[in-house]
């Protein structure tokens, strides 16, 4: 059975989002190899061990779910014919990934260990983000276009329409019944929860990328409050388009988030100004 290499009936890529997203397109070379215990992965070598154990127990299980059912020696033939260093390859330049990795030297992602890791990466992101029938959707289709891919084992009744409840009792009344109670004063609503922090190293990964692509990026600071209690709002103009807003205690927090969401916003855009 023939890999799905056509991009007429190639699967949607599933989109990852956040700090995810940034870790993902950066290359490892760029990254710091500590575990980062303040984001949700810790780091990409982390992401591309969890996908690889997500990307070959979803292989196998396709292929063990096809019928006529396969012997144990042909599911495991099969199974690396699948992630083959030339499918990781060709399904990384379908999508397209390669061309939005940040690296100083691209020659390297042509190095078969250096595309696996990519795409384990990102298997990894998705398993994190969505969960694991999202996943099973998406490479089931990948080793298996020619049908639908199987169910997670475990799961049927959330793959059924759940079942409509019975109807109340009819209820009856010798005299029209009381009038409800009045509501009742609603408790004052809770105070609200400081935004996140943004990860470190999004400003200078932000300037960095931005320098790179001749990007001219001003910042715009403006606090309020009193002196003792500040509060910073600040903009940032890319080429002279407001492109992200930060808020924080002092400029730099404030920085940091503004840099945060307009890579955000430049990475979903293609980087262009439009």
């Amino acid at each position: 059975m023939a890999m799905n290499k056509d991009t007429r009936t190639l699967p949607p890529l599933p989109s990852i989002q956040g700090e995810l997203m940034l870790d993902v397109y950066t290359h490892r070379s760029m990254l710091s190899k500590e575990v980062d215990e303040s984001t949700p992965h810790g780091n990409t070598e982390r992401l591309a061990e969890l996908g690889s154990s997500v990307l070959s127990m979803i292989v196998m299980y396709t292929l063990y779910s096809e019928k006529p059912m396969l012997p144990a020696h042909n599911l495991k033939m099969r199974k690396l014919n699948a992630l083959s260093d030339k499918n990781i390859a060709d399904w990384l330049s379908l999508y397209g990934l390669k061309a939005k990795i940040r690296c100083t030297d691209r020659s390297v992602l042509d190095k078969p260990e250096e595309a696996r890791f990519l795409f384990n990466s990102y298997v990894g992101a998705v398993y994190t983000q969505k969960g694991l029938q999202d996943v099973t959707n998406w490479i089931g289709r990948l080793v298996n276009p020619i049908s639908e891919p199987p169910p997670v084992p475990g799961d049927t009744m959330n793959n059924q329409p759940a079942a409509a409840p019975p109807p109340p009792p009819p209820t009856y009344y010798a005299q029209p019944p009381p009038p409800p109670p009045p509501p009742s004063t609603a408790p004052p609503p809770m105070p609200s929860m400081p935004p996140p922090q943004p990860s470190q190293g999004v400003l200078a990964i932000f300037n960095q990328t931005c320098m790179q692509r001749g990007l001219t990026v001003e910042w715009k600071p403006e606090m309020t409050g009193p002196p003792h209690n500040p509060r910073w709002e600040v903009k940032c103009i890319v080429s002279g388009q407001h492109r992200g807003t930060g808020a924080g205690r002092n400029q730099k927090q404030a920085k940091e988030q503004a840099a945060s969401e307009a890579y955000q916003y430049m990475q979903a855009t293609g980087w262009g100004l439009l």
